[in-house]
């Protein structure tokens, strides 16, 4: 829909004017956001694409397990973060499952190898951040990504239909994770759906199913439901989609202290349902098409009582960490972990102010809290960086590629929107960038982020510097001073017009400004809001995570934009 007048608009200004390279960085910005609207609408990878798309060409062969490499990484596995997640899950029956893959003549189903692969493949990501032999750290860096690539074959093998089993449900979880690792949102929403289809059909979701279980099975029922639950409406939320699960349908309680997971993980964990469940309802009540049509004074009420919500659930964040430092001295992790919740939180708050942004406004909460996340990732960099890569790795997939994108967004339009008064907010953009930077190792999930955000930073930045010389030469056309060099640097160039234009493709225009007339009937909250922007920025922030599917067209390897094409 938009990318077609985009993509002909776009090859008018950029792709047949010489005269657009007097400028050759706003041209190649320019290049940048062509190539974005024409992917925005592009159709995501299927899982019948996952081998070719993911195989890396050039890649160094990683040398399969030997059969005394897999009982040592079982001999290391209890007390693990995986086993402490993995529901149901006992060592004797991890070592069965292994058994059955590794030493069986017959080939095992292609669940049974996404569930194993998909564990082993957690305990060397844990292990290589966290063994102190570096030799045995990098051969499990390498297990891990072998462990991956087979989980991967074993995922594009699946059946379309197939019985609802809890190592079924617990393998594409675990899928949905890896998927999450690789940038893969689109993946992983399916295989995230597809598991919470499954807890349900299961009966998970309702405690009186499990009247006749014992309670160590009622806790790993419990505790696959909510992790189902979690990637389900997280997913969701991220790529404008409505869960699986339905809170309404939900009794079974949260997870709780002393059933064999640390009491840290549950307190996160548990703020992390809770924080999924206020996006769903976020997304429900101030951005759906019902929402949609709603009065102003409606939408702030539900953008008011949804920030409160959202207040009174980190409070009890905050109190949990505080009661549960003691138990945890020196753990650093879950400090760093705290810091990945409070971006949760502000990302959230700022999905939700934002339904109701003023243009009249230059400041609002949802600015405030967009520059909150941003700022919380960079210093949280510069605070906790001395932490095991396993650690920040967990960080990167569960929090940066996890989250919605909104916080870096809603900074961006603001720029867009307010050109002369951003210097602050531009070094803002740069800071965080800098911290992608750092981190795109851990992943081709982080280097798609990095790039994506680079590429919207220095457009900013490119805009900006755009409107202060087009305000420049007006001024000084005005007055009858403008020079011949002067105004022979700028004719030719594209106009700031032309960049809005492309910023409207995908979503992320300023937001228009009301009539004089209407100004009084806005300010009294009788006028609905400009459904049409609110639903065209939502789409846009949804469609960037699409984009993060694909390569995106800029290089990384000097930092510099493209020069010039012929």
């Amino acid at each position: 829909m938009h990318s077609t007048v985009a993509h002909k608009f776009i090859e008018q200004a950029v792709g047949h004017s010489p005269a657009t390279y007097h400028n050759a960085e706003l041209a190649a910005a320019l290049r940048s956001l062509k190539e974005m609207v024409n992917k925005v609408e592009d159709t995501p990878a299927t899982t019948d694409e996952v081998q070719s798309l993911w195989s890396r060409p050039g890649a160094e062969a990683v040398e399969p397990p030997s059969q005394a490499e897999i009982e040592k990484l079982l001999s290391l596995a209890q007390g693990t973060m995986t086993m402490n997640f993995s529901p149901g899950l006992t060592l004797k029956v991890l070592k069965e499952k292994c058994d059955n893959v590794f030493n069986n003549t017959q080939q095992p189903s292609e669940i049974r190898r996404v569930y194993v692969y998909g564990l082993l493949w957690s305990l060397c990501t844990e292990y290589s951040g966290l063994q102190s032999d570096p030799t045995f750290a990098k051969r499990c860096q390498d297990l891990a990504q072998w462990f991956c690539r087979v989980s991967q074959q074993a995922v594009g093998e699946l059946k379309l239909v197939m019985p609802a089993t809890q190592e079924a449900a617990a393998a594409l979880a675990m899928a949905a994770g890896w998927a999450t690792e690789l940038c893969k949102p689109y993946l992983a929403l399916s295989l995230s759906s597809t598991a919470a289809s499954m807890v349900i059909s299961l009966g998970y979701h309702r405690f009186s199913n499990m009247a006749a279980d014992l309670e160590h099975e009622q806790q790993s029922k419990i505790v696959l439901f909510w992790m189902c639950y979690w990637l389900d409406t997280s997913f969701a939320v991220r790529l404008g989609h409505a869960p699986v699960i339905r809170d309404y349908d939900i009794t079974v309680p949260l997870l709780s202290y002393g059933k064999g997971i640390p009491r840290p993980f549950v307190d996160a964990f548990n703020f992390w349902t809770l924080i999924s469940r206020l996006q769903c309802q976020a997304v429900e009540q101030l951005y759906s098409p019902m929402a949609l049509r709603q009065h102003a004074s409606e939408r702030s009420r539900r953008a008011t009582s949804l920030a409160r919500d959202l207040s009174d659930a980190w409070e009890g964040r905050e109190r949990a960490f505080v009661e549960a430092r003691e138990e945890t001295e020196n753990a650093l992790m879950f400090y760093l972990w705290k810091e990945s919740d409070a971006v949760f939180h502000q990302s959230t708050l700022s999905l939700v102010h934002h339904a109701t942004i003023s243009t009249q406004d230059k400041e609002s909460p949802a600015l405030d809290s967009a520059r909150k996340a941003l700022r919380l990732n960079v210093e949280a960099r510069k605070k906790y960086h001395h932490l095991p890569d396993f650690v920040w790795s967990g960080h990167c997939h569960w929090t940066l590629l996890k989250a919605p994108i909104t916080p870096f967004i809603v900074v961006f339009c603001h720029i867009i929107a307010h050109p002369f008064e951003t210097s602050e907010d531009l070094q803002l953009l740069a800071e965080f960038v800098v911290t992608l930077y750092e981190l795109r190792r851990f992943s081709d999930g982080m280097v798609k982020m990095y790039k994506l955000c680079d590429v919207f930073s220095k457009v900013a930045n490119l805009y900006v510097r755009a409107k202060t010389s087009e305000s420049s030469n007006e001024a000084e056309l005005n007055a009858g001073t403008i020079t011949d060099s002067a105004s022979s640097n700028w004719i030719g160039q594209p106009a700031v017009d032309d960049i809005d234009e492309y910023l409207s493709a995908i979503g992320f225009a300023p937001p228009p400004a009301p009539a004089i007339n209407e100004l009084s009937a806005d300010m009294t909250g009788d006028m609905p809001f400009d459904a049409s922007y609110l639903a065209d920025w939502y789409a846009g922030n949804s469609s960037l995570m699409g984009l993060l599917e694909q390569d995106i067209g800029y290089s990384l390897n000097s930092g510099e934009w493209p020069g010039p094409t012929a």
